[in-house]
């Protein structure tokens, strides 16, 4: 319903108006002629007439359709004529490409035929060119050829002479060299002697300080953990040996020349795993000599 009054959204207007103007009609002519008081008889008949709104609609929705119908056949003529025109006009394009084509191709076809004419006078020339080229070309290089034997002769025997020469001086040089070689390798050695030797006193005197460091702060270490026994009179020490990992933990210890006191010799024991990790040094090859080391615990001495 509201779809079909937004399509004739004019008829429908014109009939909203019809019926407002007759109905204020009728309220006029009531108010006129309204008695004062309406009595009905017995028998007495009321008759009451009134307008067809539907068929009136009807009526009003038939005109927009013949005239919507009207307006669709012109647009279709409209379209029909459009649709004429371009497509003459297409014809007619089409009809000048066509004619420009053939144009085209006569004008390609004459610019072929003077391309292959000039192109195979070209060649002709070419070839006389050719000819004179190679035969020229084999005049020289027969002229050449006999030039380079002449100059490879001479280069031959020059060259004999100079690897003569070349010998002569290599074999001097060689005699030279093995005796420049031999005594710069006498040179090297004895500086590589002396090297060594000043490298292992270092190694030695720097391993040593490094050991003797190491070892007060090992038994350092071990004397602060260390508890005196109380049955143990003073004075008294012992060696002991120690097997060590790299990172200094102790994996064992034991008393190898006991102080002749056995709680002595227990408490020494027990400071040393009091004491583990142990401070021994980092460089691998110095602490191979810690790896089982013996030393003498004497409390007080160090």
């Amino acid at each position: 319903m509201f779809d079909w009054i937004k399509e004739n959204s004019t008829a429908f207007a014109i009939a909203v108006l019809f019926h407002v103007i007759f109905l204020a009609a009728l309220f006029i002519n009531w108010s006129i002629d309204k008695p004062d008081k309406i009595v009905l008889q017995q028998g007495d008949i009321i008759q009451v007439s009134s307008v067809d709104a539907n068929s009136y609609d009807a009526e009003v929705k038939k005109i927009e359709q013949q005239k919507r119908a009207e307006q669709q056949k012109k647009a279709q003529a409209k379209r029909k004529a459009v649709a004429l025109e371009e497509k003459k006009k297409k014809q007619k394009q089409e009809k000048i490409r066509i004619k420009k084509e053939k144009q085209r191709k006569a004008d390609e076809l004459k610019r072929k035929k003077a391309a292959d004419a000039k192109k195979k006078k070209e060649a002709l020339k070419k070839v006389e060119q050719e000819k004179k080229r190679k035969k020229a070309a084999e005049k020289k290089k027969i002229a050449e050829q006999k030039l380079k034997k002449e100059q490879l002769k001479k280069e031959q025997q020059k060259k004999a002479e100079q690897e003569k020469r070349r010998l002569e001086e290599e074999k001097k040089f060689q005699i030279a060299e093995q005796k420049r070689k031999a005594e710069a390798d006498k040179k090297r050695q004895a500086e590589l002697k002396r090297k060594e030797e000043r490298d292992k006193a270092e190694r030695e005197r720097r391993s040593k300080g490094i050991i003797n460091r190491h070892v007060a702060l090992i038994v350092q270490k071990i004397e602060r953990n260390w508890r005196q026994p109380l049955d143990a009179p003073a004075g008294l020490q012992c060696k002991i040996e120690i097997v060590l990992l790299p990172s200094g933990n102790v994996i064992s210890v034991k008393v190898v020349e006991s102080s002749g006191h056995l709680s002595f010799d227990r408490s020494v024991e027990t400071a040393v795993r009091r004491a583990s990790p142990l401070p021994v040094p980092t460089d691998s090859v110095i602490f191979k000599e810690f790896e089982v080391m013996r030393l003498r615990f004497e409390p007080g001495n160090y």
